[in-house]
């Protein structure tokens, strides 16, 4: 029987030991960012802003991902996405197949860009509990960039055309 003393100390132990583990599996914020911007002449700021905005509802999960601004005088939208796309990272390890992730992208005459800030990698267990952080280090960060925003942003200037 423990005693009725100690039982916070365990309490705050516990509580603390889950919120850095937590935040030790996430590699810096500088890894999990990329951007790309492209000129196209096809590129026109009222036609492609609304063609983003469909690609956003039709390409992003519609379970969490939302615009949480946009403004069309200066071609610019804000929001949090997520999309499933797996991701190994190694033997014996966990693998993504779902990362979330805020946006900004502004279309102009001529020119868009997309930048994606804060990846957060993780897996769902069958009772929808978050099993996996991450992208837990550079390489594991690089890999996700590569594998899955990089299609994606591809695909993104190409349907704005």
């Amino acid at each position: 029987m423990m005693p009725k003393r100690l039982l916070p100390f365990v309490f705050f132990f516990l509580i603390f030991q889950n919120s850095m583990c937590l935040k030790l599996w996430i590699v810096s914020s500088k890894y999990r960012t990329t951007e790309d911007g492209r000129d196209h002449k096809t590129y026109q700021k009222t036609r492609s802003f609304l063609k983003a905005k469909q690609w956003l509802e039709y390409k992003l999960d519609p379970e969490l991902s939302k615009i949480e601004s946009e403004n069309q005088e200066t071609g610019e939208l804000r929001g949090i996405g997520l999309i499933k796309c797996y991701v190994p990272y190694g033997i014996g390890e966990v693998d993504a197949n779902e990362h979330e992730f805020e946006y900004v992208i502004k279309v102009q005459e001529g020119h868009a860009d997309f930048q994606v800030n804060k990846i957060f990698s993780f897996i769902r267990d069958p009772n929808d509990i978050i099993l996996n952080y991450g992208p837990k280090n550079e390489k594991v960060a690089k890999i996700t960039i590569r594998s899955c925003f990089r299609p994606l942003m591809d695909d993104f200037f190409e349907f704005i055309k």
